[in-house]
């Protein structure tokens, strides 16, 4: 136990980003084609596995193009459509990648660059999709 006539210092410690990271709204299952789009322009198909207003989680092959896997960290380009909800061009960061086998990569990813526009329909969505599978499941 410290004594009154210490001090003690706090001093911040940065965490790593794959801890920093947490999910914090909720997300939907939904399977779309996307886009990424690397910056030296490499345009990457992928299947949009689950959707928050937060982030996304793509699927893509690595096969596909030499730059997959991306490296946790990276910003690509992201494009998918939604229904009435268009992303194009929005930045996310590679948060984690994980291997799903038969040459396919988990790319966790969050949304660094959304509009508020974009990111209150996919909040909308969520919810409704929420709301849909807790009749079903009544």
């Amino acid at each position: 136990m410290a004594r009154p006539d210490e001090t003690v210092e706090v001093v911040p410690a940065e965490l790593p980003d794959a801890l920093r990271y947490m999910r914090s709204e909720a997300r939907m299952e939904v399977a779309l084609p996307a886009r990424i789009t690397t910056l030296p322009g490499e345009s990457i198909p992928g299947l949009l596995a689950d959707l928050s207003p937060t982030g996304v989680m793509v699927v893509v092959d690595r096969r596909f193009e030499s730059s997959v896997p991306l490296a946790a960290g990276t910003s690509v380009w992201l494009e998918f459509y939604l229904d009435e909800i268009e992303v194009t061009g929005a930045v996310i960061r590679v948060r984690g990648v994980k291997d799903r086998g038969r040459h396919q990569m988990e790319l966790g990813c969050s949304f660094v660059d959304l509009s508020d526009r974009a990111r209150t329909a996919i909040r909308s969505k969520v919810a409704a999709s929420k709301i849909a599978r807790r009749r079903r499941d009544v």
